[in-house]
């Protein structure tokens, strides 16, 4: 039992799929790939997220996250003692974001705090660059009350179970141009070592680098065509690239089809109902994976307020 513990710990930090939460409705709120998209375009973003990797397998990997981010409004401007004084300048953003994330007996609990900062590149204001920066702060956990050990058992005197909490970092960078936007982001910066007990399980959150890149284009009236690329490389070299083409109706109706390397396709479909996106997403892995598990599903809810044209004019309305 101490050899089967000892791998299911390691297998589950192995991947950097398990390390990462994945998030396939990514282009509904970039915010939980990028920090820097915190306010990015002028909207106050509330997002929540149910992920499962696997479904139909017993404590199969999930995540579940909240999110939330906008942008500081300029205060209004004054004169006091014959100066001219002005408020915030609406170039800061900030948001936070909560994850649990679940495989098998392993749980990583995170929040992170975020702050970004929007500078516009030409005086038209068509193009923006943005900087963001979270701190971030996650606890593991491993489950050896689910584990049936034969005594004596190592493992538990070790204090296997013990939690560990690690402090962390992301940066994120974004330019925005008209409809084209790229960015990228690293995370687990410090690339800490997680320890449980007093044996060495080379259990370590790798360095992971995101690159997001994507456009809109009006086709018609009524309808929109929005592809995107999301690559993720990580330390450790391990690569991972996802592609996704979009088509909505008046942003109230979408659709989207996307594959995830090596073997995962996925469709994605969402309403908006006011100031409410619903979107569910459902990924087949052509892998082996597929002789046990149904395939994931992702549901996902944002609250979205704010006028998009306003992102342009931050220093004159606010």
């Amino acid at each position: 039992m101490y050899l089967f513990a000892a791998w299911l710990f390691l297998h589950a930090g192995n991947s950097a799929g398990q390390q990462s939460p994945v998030y396939s409705q990514y282009m509904l709120n970039g915010f939980v790939i990028n920090p820097a998209m915190a306010g990015a375009d002028g909207r106050l973003r509330v997002g929540v997220s149910v992920h499962d990797y696997l479904m139909g397998m017993k404590n199969g990997p999930k995540t579940i996250s909240a999110s939330a981010s906008g942008r500081l409004l300029m205060s209004k401007s004054k004169v006091s003692s014959g100066k001219y004084i002005r408020g915030r300048s609406g170039k800061v953003g900030m948001g936070g974001l909560v994850f649990s994330d679940c495989n098998g007996l392993v749980r990583r609990v995170g929040l992170q705090y975020s702050y970004a900062y929007h500078v516009d590149v030409n005086t038209a204001r068509t193009a923006q660059l943005s900087f963001g920066l979270s701190v971030a702060l996650s606890q593991t956990s491993i489950d050896s009350k689910s584990l049936e050990f034969h005594d004596p058992e190592p493992l538990l005197t070790s204090g296997f179970g013990n939690l560990s909490y690690v402090p962390d970092a992301v940066l994120g960078v974004l330019y925005r141009y008209k409809a084209y936007y790229v960015g990228l982001t690293a995370s687990n910066l410090f690339q800490r070592s997680i320890n449980f007990g007093e044996f060495d399980y080379d259990y370590v959150l790798y360095r992971h680098f995101f690159l997001l890149a994507g456009t809109s284009f009006e086709v018609g009236n009524k309808f929109s065509f929005s592809p995107s690329l999301l690559a993720k490389m990580t330390s450790n070299s391990v690569y991972q690239a996802e592609i996704a083409a979009q088509v909505s109706y008046k942003e109230d109706v979408w659709l989207t089809l996307a594959y995830r390397t090596p073997d995962i396709a996925s469709l994605m479909v969402g309403f908006r109902a006011g100031k409410v996106f619903i979107g569910y997403a459902y990924e087949y892995n052509f892998s082996v994976v597929r002789t046990f598990s149904k395939g994931s599903q992702e549901i996902s809810l944002l609250y979205r307020i704010g006028d998009p044209v306003r992102r342009y004019k931050w220093g004159t309305r606010f």
